[in-house]
């Protein structure tokens, strides 16, 4: 387990992380959300937008139109990705470079 948790953490680029780390702990259309994050951690939109469409690719989150599930969600899958990334945290590293 620990080197799944090793390989996805070193698989996500910082971006990726802060985008589904908000969306598992926050109920909100992604536009509200990655416009909030710009502003909070000072990374330009397109950016986050970009790294929204990835994860939604990966099929780690799922947002849509305002018909269809406005919110942003975290798919099985981000929500497996998450409790590794809360377990890695909560525990020392061992990897060494």
């Amino acid at each position: 387990m620990a080197d799944l948790r090793r390989l996805i953490l070193r698989t996500l680029n910082d971006n990726q992380i802060l985008i589904l780390s908000t969306v598992s702990r926050q109920r909100r259309s992604m536009t509200s959300l990655l416009k909030s994050l710009s502003e909070e951690s000072d990374v330009p939109l397109s950016t986050l937008k970009l790294n929204a469409r990835i994860l939604r690719e990966f099929n780690l989150i799922s947002y849509g139109s305002t018909k269809r599930r406005p919110e942003a969600r975290l798919c099985p899958l981000g929500s497996f990705v998450i409790r590794l990334m809360e377990e890695s945290s909560s525990e020392p590293s061992s990897y060494q470079d």
